[in-house]
């Protein structure tokens, strides 16, 4: 659909940012993957997408994450975690709470006391018990690098690991801590095979499954776009926390960068416009509450 892209097009010039490559790299993807999935004939797809629980967050004070708005109301959120199956191979997209924070009956509290995590059981056991063992997962994608969502990276080095070089560099540069980061949760991705990103990447080659830049709440922040055979899903990262959020385009105060990440959600939300997905929010509980979980799966 030609004229949708060349509207997209020109929404995405009307941003304003420092950040010009990314905004660049943005537009491309929105435009190439938005034209393309309008008008394929034949669209492939993956075979399915399962959610898994990966722990919860219990907060004193919502407006952490959106400033100035429901102080003081106390907060709920989950961390999901997804394994997509392809004819083509298995990839996992985030990995959860901590596997060690399941042994602490009072949870892990972090960011200065604003938020506890809790942990029934990890990630990785999870897959186990639906016979799938971690080191047989062939892709791995992170949305970024704070630990309830690289929590059990390392369990997945056998795989091939995507991440936006921004967020590669940040991760293991020397402000890593400053940024919330936990290296030795996945310090041995980078003995595996890893795939350093400036900007969108189409992870089987058949548009079924692209990441897409979204940078703003950390320096490489990304979102994954999954083609199902019921339609597309966007898996948000932390792009938004809570669906009023995305409402009224409420920025975390804590975000890496402001202007990027309103960038960022003003292009997402014209890709979700055109493709028509269905937008996943990572952490929203009442949203999660919806959705079948393992050993459930979409499709």
């Amino acid at each position: 659909m030609k004229s949708a892209a060349c509207a997209l097009h020109t929404s995405v010039n009307f941003i304003s940012t420092k950040l010009e490559r990314c905004k660049l790299a943005i537009a491309v993807t929105l435009i190439s993957v938005g034209s393309t999935y309008a008008t394929a004939d034949v669209q492939n797809t993956v075979t399915s997408l399962t959610v898994f629980e990966c722990g919860r967050a219990q907060a004193p004070d919502r407006s952490f994450w959106s400033p100035g708005v429901d102080v003081n109301v106390e907060h709920s959120l989950v961390a999901s975690c997804y394994l997509i199956r392809h004819p083509n191979g298995t990839m996992v997209w985030d990995t959860g709470i901590p596997a060690l924070v399941a042994e602490l009956p009072d949870g892990l509290a972090v960011a200065g006391g604003k938020i506890r995590f809790f942990l029934d059981k990890s990630f990785p056991a999870q897959l186990k018990e639906q016979g799938i063992s971690p080191d047989t997962i062939d892709h791995l994608a992170i949305s970024h690098m704070h630990p309830d969502h690289a929590g059990n990276a390392n369990v997945f080095s056998n795989a091939t690991w995507y991440v936006q070089e921004a967020e590669y560099k940040a991760a293991f540069g020397p402000n890593a801590k400053a940024l919330n980061f936990i290296p030795k949760t996945y310090e041995q991705l980078n003995n595996g095979k890893v795939m350093k990103l400036r900007g969108h990447h189409d992870v089987f080659g058949d548009g079924s499954v692209v990441i897409v830049p979204a940078p703003g709440h950390t320096p490489g922040h990304q979102i994954l776009f999954v083609r199902l055979p019921s339609g597309p899903v966007i898996l948000s990262g932390d792009l938004w926390h809570f669906r009023s959020n995305r409402e009224h385009g409420r920025i975390p105060g804590f975000n890496f960068d402001q202007e990027a990440t309103k960038n960022s959600m003003e292009a997402i939300n014209s890709l979700i416009a055109i493709t028509g997905a269905r937008l996943l929010i990572q952490h929203d509980k009442a949203q999660s509450i919806t959705i079948p979980h393992a050993p459930k799966s979409l499709k």
